[in-house]
């Protein structure tokens, strides 16, 4: 296999989101290795400045225009970068960017995509109306084409295999660049119980079941036993800020920078509904050595050896969640104990240095 050397990464997402994450992760990984491009939308997807030399083809001006200009603008920029800087590989980072795989395989190029999310057989309303033929139709038939699809977990190709054939597909589970240093455990009194939450403020990332869970304990043994900090912005932020009304909550809103939240929280909550790959969130917070409190989603499961290195609740279960977070407030001496387990499986498992041997092996970069 020729190593590609000349890159195009596609990410037509107008959002921050994880997927944006895992890009900048990847262009880290990939940065002094290979010539890369970045064609993007979001100006909130950025490089750092050790970085320079990625060149970033900003199609932010059609953020409007709609994926029926904005695929044939990437088409445009790929045939042309093919033709006069030899661009060898068309990788992209999203759902409706598919559709360019078989245009990058009839002008010669390598097609790559990766995949964030399972791909579900019995979708949810809410993901219908949210996606509908973009990420599921469309997905479906245009994958194939492809070269490689990188999935970011075990739960994800699994998904994947009813129509994409099991060679195409390369199994790289997410990663955290430079590990960050654990949090010490050295807190005495235990209440309040400081919680987290990062992500997206949309129905399905769950935030609203952790405020349920929050009431329910408050109105069993008196207020203010917990705090919880929100950390994101989506279009369900209003309806969580009456729904926390009476409760010890802060909002944080959208930070690129989410360390010093890690840094001083007791317990990391991420008790998303799904679908998901490899939420980046729970690999951080673990990296942190936080004790985690997940939905026991397939991809949690798979990250935390079924449950030994993070509490896991039934998904959507208010009442299961509430059962682990009185665990914690109960025996804190649990809060040592999955937070070392949980910095011990990235160490082993997630490491730039262990993704970097998967590409090499699965990609031939």
């Amino acid at each position: 296999m020729n190593s590609p050397r000349r890159i195009a990464l596609v990410d037509l997402g107008t959002e921050f989101t994880g997927g944006q994450s895992y890009l900048q992760n990847l262009i880290s990984l990939l940065s002094g290795e290979t010539e890369l491009w970045l064609i993007k939308l979001s100006s909130r997807l950025t490089v750092g400045p050790e970085q320079s030399e990625v060149r970033i083809v900003d199609l932010g001006f059609s953020r409007n225009w709609g994926r029926i200009v904005q695929i044939p603008l990437c088409m445009i920029v790929v045939l042309w970068l093919r033709i006069r800087r030899g661009l060898d590989t068309v990788w992209v980072n999203g759902y409706p960017e598919i559709t360019l795989m078989p245009w990058a395989r009839l002008i010669g190029c390598r097609a790559i995509a990766t995949r964030h999310l399972t791909l579900l057989s019995n979708k949810p309303k809410w993901h219908w109306i949210r996606n509908g033929w973009r990420v599921h139709f469309l997905y479906e038939r245009m994958a194939p084409s492809a070269n490689k699809i990188v999935c970011v977990s075990e739960a994800v190709a699994d998904s994947l295999k009813k129509c994409i054939r099991p060679e195409k597909l390369a199994v790289i589970q997410n990663w955290i660049p430079v590990l960050p240093e654990p949090v010490s455990h050295t807190k005495n009194n235990i209440r309040p119980l400081r919680m987290l939450f990062v992500g997206r403020l949309v129905r399905h990332k769950g935030a609203f079941l952790l405020l349920d869970a929050m009431r329910r304990l408050d109105a069993m043994d008196g207020p203010r036993r917990m705090s919880l900090t929100i950390v994101g912005e989506g279009e369900d932020r209003g309806a969580l800020e009456k729904e926390a009304a009476n409760l010890n909550v802060e909002f944080a809103g959208f930070r690129t920078d989410t360390s010093s939240f890690y840094k001083r929280t007791d317990v990391f909550v991420n008790p998303t509904l799904g679908p998901e790959g490899l939420p980046l969130v729970s690999l951080d917070a673990m990296s942190y050595g936080l004790p985690c409190i997940f939905s026991d989603l397939p991809v949690h499961k798979e990250i935390t050896r079924n449950g030994e290195a993070a509490l896991l609740f039934e998904s959507g279960n208010a009442e299961d969640l509430v059962r682990s977070i009185e665990l914690l407030l109960e025996a804190p001496q649990f809060i040592g104990k999955y937070g070392r387990l949980a910095r011990e499986v990235v160490e082993a498992n997630h490491g730039a240095k262990f993704a970097r041997q998967r590409y090499v092996e699965e990609l031939g970069l």
